[in-house]
């Protein structure tokens, strides 16, 4: 990878001359076979890039320094990062403080008492992790090393209690209580193969699953517990690093940020009626086609750590195992139902869409753009039609360069005119439709209105129909429960503002289902509409309810929590 010459520092290829790169910094490794060469071709001699497709970067690759010019402590000082959260940056001080960091974790093992407290771990990891982010934020080029040390008893300890209990187990049939009968053996054993080098990654159990309104079906890859774990603490590694550098339009599976808000936020910023044109996005079966090789150059702009991406790539090869018999190669893709997948998602699409809509597409055009990512769903909003268009044309070539394909039947281009309300259509996003409407006060006055989009509607009726008529035999109590907590996960999403006619028609719907189901639980008709009306407010069932506040509100509510 040769520093870029471009006038933009922000702004860098992976591509550059084959053989060998001179200047390379000491966080860089000698290169080994399973590692992508830095110029267009990858190892697997699939994929060639053209001149045209590069990763655009969010920030110069400080990393690798001209050549002739002495290396800044950015560059040549890697930290060792121990588990207090603190890190050693003086080359001097590195070989000679080596011994007695790994003399304290070894003490630290060493104390059991101590080291299994549950505080005492959490607080531990915690630590580590936000030295990990610190590091990240203050200097945006460093690239990490020595990460796979973390992987010990007390990182795969915090993994092991943040998976869910009642989870699908892999091929190997073992579930949360089964392994956590002998936990500590398990986990030491599993620190014992990741340190010396023995962990293999299991193929994945692929079972399938309807897609929602369609006949279609989803593949979902399910691990076995102990690659779950593992995934769990390498994401737990990497999402404070990658979070320092991911853009605020990417939304999707990110801590602290939800779709709700988000969709809020993008009304706001659909408001002003500046942005009269939007491209919606899909791309087909993003996780599916996934090139492992790109995503292992993308993942080398952070890490320097070839034990850790060996570990990454092993999961991305493990293969399938259909029927529990058929076991078939990963050559592309990560599965669907991967702890990790969602974070190596992100990092993918960010090189491929996130940076690609900021650096360049955003500048070629002649008016103002704005954009919201989630997972492989887009939307990009824009001020002129003709950059739209533009966009459009060139989007599925930028895609075909890392292996994505554009579906067209869920992909396009929405006139979204505030000025002219009456003929602008509407789009979907993070299942709410978007769409102009006058104001019952002013009828010359229109906002951006969110309502459930139509299809989410039916799939969520369908649903929680489908469980009332498959539950019905059980105890009144575990049906009025269950009814409960499906009907609150509804109305704390679609409860926006606007949206109160639909989530009244969508409870209306539901009470008819229940009342329906209710009366074949037997061969006696068990309510009138007039009795189960009174059991309905005697259950105390939840009602659609507005869960969020008008905008000001929110912006002023979130100022005060920071």
């Amino acid at each position: 990878m040769e520093n870029p010459a471009s006038e933009d520092a922000s702004v860098a290829s992976v591509h550059g001359p084959t053989g060998v790169v001179t200047g390379r910094g000491m966080c860089e490794e000698k290169r080994n076979d399973d590692r992508p060469a830095e110029g267009g071709t990858l190892n697997s001699g699939r994929l060639t890039a053209p001149d045209v497709g590069e990763i655009y970067l969010q920030r110069p690759n400080d990393f690798q320094p001209t050549e002739g010019v002495a290396r800044s402590r950015q560059e040549s000082d890697l930290p060792i990062v121990v588990r207090d959260g603190n890190t050693d940056h003086t080359a001097s001080h590195r070989h000679a403080g080596a011994s007695t960091a790994k003399d304290q974790a070894g003490m630290q093992r060493g104390q059991s008492t101590h080291a299994r407290g549950r505080k005492t771990l959490d607080e531990s990891v915690s630590r580590t992790l936000s030295a990990l982010g610190t590091k990240a934020a203050k200097e945006p080029g460093h690239r990490f090393r020595g990460l796979a040390r973390l992987l010990d008893r007390r990182l795969l300890g915090e993994a092991f209690r943040r998976l869910k209990r009642k989870a699908a187990p892999g091929i190997d049939g073992v579930d949360h209580a089964e392994y956590a009968e002998n936990l500590e053996e398990n986990l030491l054993a599993l620190e014992s193969r990741l340190k010396e080098g023995k962990y293999r990654a299991r193929p994945v159990r692929r079972r399938w699953i309807a897609k929602a309104g369609s006949s279609k079906m989803r593949p979902l890859g399910i691990p076995v517990l102990e690659d779950k774990i593992v995934q769990q603490a390498v994401r737990m590694i990497l999402e404070p690093i990658w979070e320092n550098d991911f853009v605020d339009e990417s939304i999707g599976y990110r801590p602290g940020r939800g779709s709700r808000a988000a969709s809020q936020e993008l009304g706001e910023a659909l408001h002003d009626g500046k942005h009269r044109w939007v491209v919606e996005a899909d791309i087909r079966g993003f996780f599916e086609h996934l090139n492992h090789d790109w995503l292992e150059r993308m993942l080398e702009q952070r890490i320097a750590d070839r034990g850790l991406i060996r570990i990454i790539r092993k999961w991305l090869k493990a293969g399938v195992m259909e029927e529990l018999n058929n076991w078939s190669p990963s050559s592309e893709g990560t599965p669907q139902g991967g702890i990790i997948s969602p974070l190596l998602g992100n990092i993918y699409l960010h090189f491929v869409q996130d940076l690609w809509i900021k650096k360049v597409v955003a500048r070629q055009s002649k008016g103002s753009v704005l954009f919201r990512r989630y997972a492989d769903d887009s939307i990009v909003c824009f001020e002129r039609r003709a950059d739209a268009e533009a966009y459009l044309r060139e989007l599925p070539a930028r895609l075909a360069v890392f292996g994505l394909e554009l579906a067209e039947e869920k992909s396009a281009l929405v006139k979204f005119n505030r000025w002219e309300g009456e003929s602008s259509g509407k789009f979907t996003f993070l299942g709410f439709d978007f769409f102009w409407k006058a104001s019952r006060h002013n009828p010359n006055y229109w906002r951006v209105r969110r309502v459930t989009n139509a299809k989410k509607f039916r799939n969520s009726l369908k649903a929680i129909t489908n469980w009332v008529r498959k539950s019905r035999s059980l105890p009144l109590p575990e049906i009025i429960a269950g009814l409960k907590s499906r009907l609150r996960g509804v109305w704390n999403y679609y409860g926006v503002i606007g949206n109160s006619k639909r989530n009244d028609r969508f409870a209306w719907r539901v009470q008819r289902a229940v009342h329906k189901w209710l009366n074949r639980r037997s061969q006696r008709r068990s309510y009138t509409l007039k009795e189960f009306v009174e059991a309905w407010k005697r259950w105390e069932i939840p009602m659609p309810r507005v869960v969020e506040q008008p905008w000001p509100q929110t912006r002023q509510a979130a100022a005060r929590t920071i």
